[in-house]
């Protein structure tokens, strides 16, 4: 058995914060909501990928570091994590949108169409990471590292949609209820962040695979080879992949507790128990309410 270098501490430390933000997590889900749109579930997901990714990194250092399926679970979890965290920013713009730019068809067919760009860049990943550890062949091997490269690109064409898309909320914000403009605050302040983690996956699938595959030449080291998850430099992984990670998770998780959604629609009701259902008292104060709380 092997023992943890300097990467192996920094996968126990995010195993110990991730096992806080995967209880935190749960509680904002049973708060906000169990949709996949709300964000906040992916939000768990995230959390458990990056608990179940450090596990398996420890294990290649530890248990058996030349086991080629040890090393390529470890990178499709390095790599298949960014696609939850944006997907819950994702999530978190079409929340944002409720009850005001929702009733927009072409936005809301946008939002659709970044979800579906979000699955195929996941699947493009997952496949072409099994690929390119592949010892089968170097044919295999080499798709694999294609399909990677195409995810990644995907990954970077969905971060640029999302900064437009919330750009473009921003200019809008006059008719986003209240509490939907702090989380949208939040997506704000969270997004420098994710898109420094976007630029070392891209850098990271880039770099020279150090999967050795019989019958293809190894691959030189390069410029890039220090972003590589595995054997490059850790204090780059740990600044650009972990750090960054964990200070957006740490953004949604605060943005969550502290802002109450549900009190941008608490008027609703209010209102149909005050008029006894659809009538045009209700729906007269109702709007004048809801004036009230996008103000």
């Amino acid at each position: 058995m092997g023992k943890l270098d300097e990467r192996g501490g920094v996968d126990i430390a995010e195993i110990i914060v991730y096992l806080c933000f995967l209880a935190t997590s749960i509680i904002l889900v049973l708060r906000h909501g169990f949709t996949r749109k709300a964000g906040w579930l992916l939000i768990l997901i995230f959390s458990l990928i990056r608990i179940i990714g450090s596990a398996l990194h420890i294990a290649a250092e530890t248990i058996d570091s030349n086991n080629i399926n040890i090393q390529i679970a470890a990178g499709i979890f390095e790599s298949a994590g960014v696609s939850p965290l944006l997907g819950a920013t994702l999530g978190f713009l079409g929340t944002v949108t409720q009850g005001s730019l929702d009733r927009d068809p072409i936005i809301a067919r946008v939002i659709r169409a970044m979800g579906l760009l979000t699955t195929v860049a996941l699947v493009l990943s997952i496949v072409g990471g099994t690929q390119s550890g592949s010892t089968s062949s170097i044919s295999d091997a080499n798709e694999g590292n294609t399909l990677r490269h195409v995810s990644v690109i995907l990954f970077l064409v969905l971060y640029i949609l999302i900064v437009l898309l919330h750009g473009y909320f921003w200019r809008q914000r006059d008719l986003i209820l209240k509490h939907r403009r702090q989380l949208l605050l939040g997506i704000s302040l969270a997004l420098p962040f994710l898109g420094i983690r976007v630029l070392y996956m891209i850098l990271s699938a880039f770099s020279p695979n150090v999967i050795a595959v019989p019958g293809a030449t190894q691959p030189s080291r390069n410029s890039l080879s220090k972003f590589n998850t595995f054997t490059g430099e850790w204090q780059i992984n740990f600044v650009m992949a972990v750090l960054m990670e964990v200070i957006v998770i740490g953004v949604y998780t605060v943005v969550g507790i502290m802002t109450p959604l549900s009190q941008d629609f608490d008027f609703e009701e209010e209102g149909r128990n005050r008029y006894g259902g659809d009538g045009d008292g209700y729906h007269g104060d109702m709007e004048l309410r809801t004036s009230m709380i996008r103000g």
